[in-house]
This record gives C-alpha cells, structure tokens and sequence, in this order.
C-alpha cells in the first residue's frame, strides 16, 4: 500500500525533479516546465496521484482495475490517469512515476535513473 510519502520519496530521486504546488494548492511534484506527478483525494478521502501517459489505450487495458485506475482524457496525445495509492504497491508506483516523469519532459530520457534505481 502506497501513500503520497511513497510519492515524495520516490519522485525525489529522479534528475531534476522538484516539489511544486499545482494551480489548486495541491502538492505535487514536477521535473522543467512540467508537473509529472500531482496529490489528489476521492470522494471518501483516499489518496490518489494523478499520472500522465503516452499510452492511448489504457482504458482496455486497465479494464479489470478500475477501482484503482481512473482514465481522464485530457490531451490529444496524452492521457491523465488518477490511481488510488493505497491500492498501489512501491513498485507499481515507481513505474507510474517514471513513465509520467518521460512523458512529461523530465531529464532522464537520455539515460540515468532506472526503476532499479528508483526502488533502492
């Protein structure tokens, strides 16, 4: 079970990424111009982080998920995805980190941090 601490610590260990605070207030966490990784709650109060992907078919693929994943499309070549953190574990997370992180424009692409490397 992930928590937003998970989030801070992880997303702390990629290049160039730093804490932020979204348009709302909410804390989040961005690498350059862009925020990657952002705190949100459900109705209920549960946590969740909101992600960003590159990859447009991920309602079919997260079809047997949905009370962990929820699909916002939001761009034409992006896909916002909000998952609940306590439904997540470590390394679930690092991976959905890492990727936002690229899709967002954060300095790794040319090497550099790796899940493994995340996960330590």
């Amino acid at each position: 079970m992930a928590t937003w601490v998970d989030v801070e610590e992880l997303a702390g260990r990629l290049p160039g990424a730093e804490p932020v605070v979204a348009h709302d207030g909410s804390p989040a966490w961005g690498a350059g111009r862009h925020t990657f990784a952002r705190l949100r709650y459900a109705d209920g109060g549960d946590e969740l982080v909101q992600v960003w992907t590159d990859v447009m078919d991920t309602e079919q693929a997260l079809a047997d998920r949905r009370e962990t994943f929820v699909r916002i499309d939001t761009f034409r070549f992006r896909v916002t995805l909000w998952a609940r953190l306590g439904l997540l574990d470590r390394r679930e997370l690092a991976e959905l980190l890492l990727e936002s992180y690229d899709v967002r424009g954060g300095p790794r692409r040319r090497g550099g941090t790796g899940l493994a490397d995340l996960l330590r």
